[in-house]
């Protein structure tokens, strides 16, 4: 009996040696995909982050868990580098689109490339409630090359036009892939009640709302930019400026879906929490307080020029005044989106994100002036449908 009970010992001391030699393995695995895939998204170069943080989500779901909060943060990841790269090529085939209808040439005759902008969250000139962050020395310096992989090099020959259809298929599958990825990660965040993980789970939020506005979907993103603000409300200061930054989104999400009313009053909101931020640096002796609080000025004067910008109807064009290159252009670019229309290659988005049949219905009821429907029910509906 003693022989057969050390055996046991044994056999058990074995089984945990061997996880642990398993989980000492894996481990350099996971630091190496965060580093690689971390310094990607630092470059733009989306493809090869999305490689990386996909392949880190699935090592890091077998080791720690479906449940764990590792694998959440992995998710997170994965999904933001998805959104950057589908914002990128929208961005892309605005600006073929553009050059198309300034010169009368297709794309399919083009043999440069139309370089991108950097993606960014933020909509083209919407100020930046976040204190700058420069780019890590190691990332700028590590000789990575954006656009490695062969997805990249396809782009970048593209040819053919069913390439070109691939790409646009593509993108929609990153903004579906995306909201997909990142839902599932509030899912697992929003169980816990810290508040590191609340917070964590507020910017999960956020994104969700990211991807609703550049999917057009304004009210999905009114709701998950409330949420959003909610959480963070429970445990930032007053003055905190991401209290200020998520107060814009939901203004911004609520003037593209026609509430301009209701958008002007959360402005005030903004403006008084940077308001009370400017007072306290202004009083602080620190150089770098000095600094943030110049620079916060300047958003406070980006806010009241939107605020300004907001309350003042849209000027119609004077067509009278526009030159005859300038008509010329009009008109080229009237007849190339009615030919886009009509042959289906300019696609409604609005339809990419797909939320869940409760929260459709919740949408629905909302807009048909039901008070009852609230984005907290149709939350808890996805959350009970996901578990």
């Amino acid at each position: 009996m003693a022989d057969k009970g050390k055996q046991a010992d044994i056999s058990e001391t074995a089984t945990a040696n061997d996880s642990q030699s398993a989980f000492g393995a894996v481990m350099p695995v996971i630091a190496d995909l965060l580093e690689v895939g971390t310094r990607a998204f630092a470059l733009g170069d989306w493809e090869e982050a999305i490689e990386n943080f996909g392949e880190l989500s699935s090592i890091t779901e077998q080791t720690f868990g479906s449940e764990s909060q590792r694998y959440a943060d992995c998710l997170v990841m994965y999904g933001r580098a998805l959104l950057q790269h589908a914002i990128e090529q929208n961005a892309l085939l605005a600006q073929k689109a553009l050059a198309e209808a300034a010169t009368g040439n297709s794309s399919k005759d083009e043999d440069k490339e139309a370089v991108p902008s950097k993606a960014n969250i933020n909509f083209e000139g919407e100020p930046d409630f976040r204190e700058v962050e420069g780019l890590e020395q190691a990332a700028a310096d590590s000789g990575m090359e954006e656009g490695s992989s062969s997805k990249g090099k396809q782009a970048d020959n593209g040819i053919a036009a069913e390439n070109e259809g691939a790409e646009e298929e593509e993108d929609e599958d990153d903004f579906a892939a995306a909201w997909d990825i990142l839902d599932l990660a509030r899912v697992i965040q929003e169980k816990e009640t810290d508040s590191k993980s609340q917070l964590k789970y507020a910017e999960t939020l956020m994104l969700l709302g990211d991807v609703s506005m550049e999917s057009e979907n304004f009210a999905q993103a009114v709701n998950d930019f409330t949420a959003a603000l909610n959480v963070k409300l429970q445990h930032l200061d007053d003055d905190n400026r991401e209290l200020a930054e998520l107060y814009y989104k939901v203004a911004l999400a609520l003037e593209y879906n026609n509430d301009t009313a209701k958008a002007l009053e959360l402005m005030e909101d903004v403006q008084r929490i940077l308001g009370n931020r400017l007072k306290a640096l202004e009083l602080s002796d620190k150089p770098e307080d000095k600094e943030d609080a110049a620079s916060l000025k300047e958003v406070l004067e980006d806010v009241a020029a939107k605020v300004e910008e907001w309350k003042s109807p849209p000027k119609p064009v004077d067509l009278s005044a526009m030159t005859p290159e300038e008509n010329a252009i009009a008109e080229r670019a009237k007849e190339m989106f009615k030919q886009a229309m009509e042959s289906g290659n300019i696609k409604d988005i609005s339809n990419l994100v797909k939320p869940n049949k409760k929260r459709t219905e919740a949408e629905q009821a909302d807009a048909n002036g039901n008070p009852e429907a609230t984005d907290g029910d149709s939350k808890r509906a996805k959350s009970s449908a996901a578990e």
